[in-house]
């Protein structure tokens, strides 16, 4: 009987054999076309399977109608029906579209999104790789709600932008969000976007909490590449653009700046304008371009320039090592003239698996960049600067070049009026000055899983700068139109500036996650230790042989040197616990103990608590089987956060040498007090309550993220104004204000996938609303700049000045001409009709008194926060076709348009609309008396407000089978423009220039219109 069974169970046995198949294939991402190592193939139902290899290949037996199962972390699950007639199969497993598995970076930790507590938004940057920017931050621009970024300026190679995370919640400079990149305090502007993975921003104090006292302005986590086990991969990434001036200001030509010009002067009392009736004829004829030429400098002075950017990668690795090298050569013409930027960047990101336990890193990164422009400075500030120069200080009449090849600088009518104009093309072509840096960052890092839950990291880090610049002044001479010398430079100079800095990191972090039944815990222990120092010098010298000998041993007279040093460092302990009840109840806890050197010994320690909460309610069993509901999580948090941003020996007494005596007529060297020390201060201190809500709806289709938080900063150190008798330049810190921003944030999208179709829609909206509470006391605090005032009840920089109320009229005036008082305030200067009128608010008794005082009569005229901030996203795919479109826009933001109102220079065509008595609904006052018409007022504030077509990008892939065929694993090309549209109220100038600029100094925005390809190999 026994021998029965036995060939029984043999002849099934070898029937099973019989009727299996060997099935063989490859797994690839369809994000990238790329193989997928490490997918479990599994015979659906059963135990049996296997992996797939580094190269993303598998072999696995399976009964002929069989169904193989494709499993991978991130993937969608794939099912293969087998037949015996196939035995190749090849695999496309798609990215996930399940929200609630998305993973995200946070403070020491990678955590699944859908445990958060605290307020984080997260950017994939490989969306964003082939945006034509020099600058990684400005491509966030618009993208995460509640993060205002400015681009104040795109000079080449100096277009860092200001980034202010729900508002500005200091009266100091200090108010950038720290910036961590791959946990080691750095900068971000010169990262290149193909070395970016991820960027995640902490916007709360339970998010950013445990970086304590650096935290106070929000944090913004930078995530590079890492390689993967499997082949080697190699990425190419190439882009080509063309920039344009974004907002070319139209000024008058020579006819119309002449006609404006004399009717100027005869307003303010001139018998006669600069220029003759025949003189403007000539202009208009072009009968004697040397004398009276028509030149459009804003044309000469800027142009369409080349953008070209290059980046490589490599990565790859197997089961003990990683490694992601990459390289970028970045080379930017600057749209004005004279301007350009050099940058080469490297990077390796190398992980080694020593054993089971023991992992190895090293990241490495470093870059070499070069900058020039004009000896006067290309990007300026509100008065200085090529682009200050070109709006207010050229005529057109004046030509670019005379028919002798010089220079132009004069025109025929200036032996009359005396005014020469500047040559912007001269300004940038004559010296050189140019900027040398260099930077060089490393980590070590070593990993050890102790045992299982228990992780312990040790690393070392350091970052290292070199800066050098050089500004050489030429001896040069100005001749007119006929040869005649005008004025000349006859000493030559030479400046160089050194810069060296130092930093480095040491940091010990120890995890353990433990779960048991329905409870999960993670509990983390660390220290940090960072110090830095910078050592400044600089050496001039004049009188060189001639204009080709640029080093400091050429010059003969007046040497100077000058040089400082100043060190800072932080010492800091920290923790945090995790609980989670059964994915449902969600609690977090964070304490850091910082000590600044920056701070007194009796101030120099403090701690930064936050707690938060969580509730998946989306998990309870009312809400689990809901077919509309994915997610639904409410949460709040609380916490404290430092500032320290205000130098480095604000509470020790600081002198400068230089200031010289004569003692028994002798010449001696001698100290003063430079800044008066207050021994007593501490670091701000910022208190934030978030309440948080999280939707994912119909099968995460659509996602919903909405906050509402109150950021309140105390201890705000300020500089109170002192008298001039204490001799000291600089008064002491006092923490002494209050500030509070109040607001709201929602981030709203929507995604789908129609078979060869996918569709998606971000859109983010935030406000925020800025006030001091508190200046000591004080009721406000005027700063330096006149035109602008910290106010309690009112948002920091608040813009002051008198209140317009229209324009006189001929009524207002007397029959011999002076103003009739009995019905009028007086004000500035000889007044006339068409002058702006002012509003009489108060007076030294506090009610109005007939007088125009800029001591009793003004008020808070504009504010330089936006109302709201908003950004808009949607494009999709179709057959290998990609199409994105991005807006961004800014409401209810006002700027000073401080132009057209004094007789300097030139004007915007604008000003044509000038009061007559003809035309008294005009857009400017009559013309002339600038003592009166261009006092800081109402008048001169304009709405800022704009919705800008930031991104429009176009691209198509490549079929995967004629990739092969030329051995490439993906192609794109891709055309992308940026900048394409602006809607603003201010045609002739960018809305969204810095606050302070008010004539427009700043270095112009571009229009960029770029080309590029994407090769995977």
């Amino acid at each position: 009987m026994g021998k029965i069974i036995f060939v029984v169970l043999f002849f099934v046995q070898s029937i099973i054999a019989f009727s299996q198949v060997e099935i063989t294939g490859t797994v690839t991402s369809s994000d990238d076309n790329l193989p997928l190592p490490g997918v479990n193939v599994l015979l659906k139902g059963t135990t049996t399977g296997t992996i797939t290899d580094l190269d993303g290949k598998f072999s696995i037996s399976v009964p002929e109608d069989g169904i193989i199962e494709f499993r991978f972390v991130g993937y969608e699950t794939k099912e293969i029906q087998t037949t015996g007639s196939n035995t190749v199969v090849d695999v496309i497993l798609e990215a996930s579209d399940k929200l609630l598995d998305e993973v995200i970076v946070t403070a020491y930790a990678t955590i699944k999104k859908v445990n958060l507590t605290g307020s984080v938004a997260a950017v994939d940057f490989a969306d964003l790789e082939s945006l034509p920017s020099s600058n990684a931050i400005s491509m966030l621009q618009g993208r995460v709600s509640g993060v205002d970024i400015s681009n104040f300026s795109t000079q080449p190679g100096n277009d860092d932008p200001q980034i202010l995370i729900r508002g500005m919640g200091t009266l100091n400079s200090g108010a950038n969000p720290l910036v961590i990149v791959d946990g080691v305090e750095s900068s971000l502007g010169q990262i290149p976007a193909g070395d970016i993975k991820s960027i995640s921003v902490l916007k709360d104090a339970a998010s950013a909490s445990i970086y304590g006292v650096r935290a106070a302005n929000g944090v913004i986590l930078v995530t590079t590449k890492t390689g993967r086990a499997g082949k080697t991969i190699i990425n190419l990434n190439a882009n080509i653009g063309l920039q344009q001036n974004l907002t070319p200001t139209k000024l008058l030509g020579s006819v119309d700046f002449a006609t404006v010009r004399n009717a100027w002067e005869i307003a303010d009392g001139a018998t006669e304008g600069w220029y003759t009736d025949e003189q403007i004829q000539t202009m208009a004829n072009g009968s004697d371009p040397d004398h009276f030429a028509n030149t459009d400098w804003i044309d000469q002075a800027y142009r369409t320039a080349l953008m070209q950017t290059y980046h490589i990668s490599v990565s790859g690795g197997n089961d003990r090592a990683t490694y992601m090298l990459s390289s970028e050569y970045f080379d930017q013409e600057g749209i004005m003239i004279g301007t350009s930027s050099k940058r080469l960047n490297l990077r390796s990101n190398i992980q080694v698996k020593l054993s089971d336990k023991l992992s190895v890193g090293v990241n490495l990164f470093g870059y070499k960049k070069r900058i020039d422009e004009p000896i006067n400075n290309a990007a300026g500030t509100d008065n200085q600067g090529l682009n200050y120069d070109l709006r207010r200080q050229t005529m057109p009449t004046v030509p670019a070049y005379y028919s002798s090849g010089d220079y132009g600088f004069y025109d025929g009518a200036y032996d009359f009026h005396g005014k020469a104009s500047k040559n912007i093309l001269f300004d940038s072509s004559i010296g050189d000055r140019y900027t040398n840096l260099n930077r060089q960052e490393g980590k070590l890092y070593l990993d050890w899983d102790i045992i299982e839950g228990l992780h312990f990291r040790t690393s070392f880090a350091f970052i290292a700068n070199t800066i050098a610049m050089s500004k050489f002044k030429p001896t040069y001479q100005k001749n007119d139109a006929d040869g005649n010398m005008v004025s000349e430079n006859t000493l030559n100079s030479l400046l160089n500036t050194n810069i060296r800095n130092f930093k480095y990191q040491i940091e010990n972090v120890l995890t353990y996650t433990k779960s048991f039944d329905k409870h999960n815990l993670n509990f983390l222990l660390g220290q940090s230790a960072q110090a830095f120092r910078e050592d400044y010098n600089e050496a001039y010298v004049e009188d060189f042989p001639n204009n080709t000998i640029h080093v400091l041993g050429g010059g003969v007279t007046n040497p100077q040197v000058d040089g400082w040093a100043y060190e800072n460092s932080l010492s800091s302990f920290f923790g945090r616990v995790n609980y989670n009840f059964d994915e449902k109840y969600l609690l977090e806890f964070n304490l850091r103990r910082d000590g600044s050197s920056r701070m007194p010994e009796e101030n120099r320690f403090g701690i930064f608590p936050s707690f938060s909460a969580g509730w998946i309610m989306s998990n309870e069993s009312f809400l689990s089987s809901s077919e509309i509901i994915d997610l639904l999580k409410i949460r709040g948090s609380w916490g404290q956060l430092g500032n320290q941003e205000i130098g480095e020996y604000a509470y020790s007494q600081s002198f400068n040498t230089g200031h010289n005596y004569i003692i028994d007529g002798s010449l001696v060297g001698g100290v003063a007090i430079s800044e008066l020390a207050n021994p007593d201060i501490t670091w701000e201190t910022t208190t934030i309550t978030d309440i948080g809500l999280d939707m994912n709806l119909f099968d995460d289709k659509i996602t919903i993220v909405a906050d509402w938080f109150n950021k309140t900063s105390t201890d705000v150190l300020v500089r109170l104004p002192i008298p001039l008798t204490v001799g000291v330049d600089l008064a002491p810190y006092q923490n002494i204000g209050e500030v509070q921003n109040v607001g709201w944030e929602a981030a709203i999208g929507y995604r789908n996938n129609f078979d060869e179709f996918s569709f998606f829609a971000n859109i983010n909206l935030s406000q925020t609303k800025n006030e001091i509470k508190d200046i000591g006391g004080r009721e406000d605090w005027i700063d330096g700049t006149f035109h602008t005032i910290n106010q309690v009840g009112s948002p920091i920089g608040s813009f002051y000045g008198l209140i317009a109320n229209g324009y006189f009229s001929e009524n207002d005036f007397l029959p011999d001409g002076s103003l009739d008082t009995g019905k009028n305030a007086t004000q500035y200067g000889n007044l006339k009709p068409g002058d702006i009128k002012y509003k009489d608010i108060s007076g030294p008794d506090g009610v109005p008194d007939g007088v125009i005082s800029e001591d009793y009569d003004r008020e808070i005229v504009g504010n330089p926060f936006p109302d709201f901030m908003y950004g808009f996203t949607m494009g999709g795919t179709f057959k290998g076709f990609d199409l994105t479109i991005f807006f961004q826009g800014a409401q209810g933001v006002d700027r000073w348009q401080w132009y057209n109102n004094e007789a300097d220079g030139n004007y915007t065509e604008a000003i044509l609309d000038y009061w007559t008595p003809t035309n008294t609904g005009a857009a400017y006052p009559s013309l002339g008396n600038s003592e009166n018409n261009a006092k800081w007022s109402s008048f001169w504030i304009e709405d800022a407000s704009y919705l800008r077509l930031k991104n429009l990008e176009i691209g198509y892939t490549f079929p995967i089978a004629l990739s092969e065929k030329a051995q490439i694993t993906r192609a794109r090309i891709y055309f992308t423009g940026y900048n394409l549209l602006t809607f603003t109220k201010m045609p002739d100038y960018d809305p969204e220039r810095r606050p302070d600029d008010v004539r427009a100094g700043s270095y112009a925005q571009s229009k960029v219109f770029s080309f590029g390809f994407n090769l995977t190999f």
